[in-house]
């Protein structure tokens, strides 16, 4: 049986004839997922395959970001073209500012795993422990960085600066975003055969969702405030 290439990329869109539903928060995150989830079936692919040389996964994340927006925003959306817009325009501004953060988040890592055994005792907890608030910290960014990237014409240096301080007005969702996104991987991990099919299959495309429902409030509110789209207005 061949493979529906079509309906894995457009189908999955009854939502679209059920006009008096308009969910929020949570709900809405879910009711994407239900509606459209041969679509992130199709982005979850498109994703791994644009990650593949590496230096391109931040290409692949704004990518991403900008075919989730659109579902979030319940906007029309056509994933493969989409996806390969942003890609192909965006490739500049999000290597130099996905870079800049992904080796950021490294560097922290890096160093949550060496200060402890360079330094036993307090000193190297106390320094693990910093590094760790960093990792964190720059993880919840990336959540504003993408999406900014995939929705705006912002230069590198302010898309860096706006992602701070936008992650300082969200900071609690942003969290409670980066623990779904945990949860999300440890799920994966933990049942081994029985779930390790969940990254692969769909959980990239998840993760990218959570983190776009989770920016597109203070995006709409503090940096796209000329968006003339009433259901962005209401989350905001």
């Amino acid at each position: 049986m061949a493979l529906n290439l079509y309906g894995l990329f457009y189908g999955g869109s009854s939502h679209e004839s059920d006009r008096q539903r308009d969910p929020k928060g949570v709900a809405l995150l879910l009711c994407v997922v239900k509606w459209h989830w041969s679509r992130l079936v199709g982005l979850n692919l498109l994703f791994l395959l644009t990650c593949v040389p590496v230096v391109t996964i931040p290409c692949a994340m704004a990518s991403m970001s900008r075919v989730a927006g659109l579902l979030v925003r319940r906007k029309v959306c056509y994933p493969v073209h989409d996806y390969l817009t942003t890609f192909r325009t965006e490739w500049k501004r999000s290597t130099l500012a996905g870079w800049a953060m992904l080796l950021v988040l490294a560097a922290a890592l890096l160093g949550v795993w060496f200060y402890p055994r360079v330094h036993p005792g307090t000193p190297g907890m106390m320094a693990a422990g910093l590094l760790l608030v960093v990792a964190v910290l720059d993880a919840c960014a990336m959540m504003y960085l993408f999406p900014m990237v995939a929705f705006t014409d912002l230069p590198v240096g302010k898309l860096l600066a706006n992602s701070v301080l936008l992650l300082s007005v969200r900071l609690p969702q942003s969290l409670l975003a980066l623990a779904a996104t945990l949860a999300l991987i440890a799920l994966s991990w933990a049942g081994q055969l029985a779930t390790v099919w969940v990254m692969p299959l769909i959980g990239f495309s998840l993760i990218g969702l959570i983190g776009v429902h989770t920016a597109w409030p203070a995006l709409r509110r503090h940096v796209i405030v000329d968006d003339p789209d009433p259901a962005a207005a209401k989350t905001a």
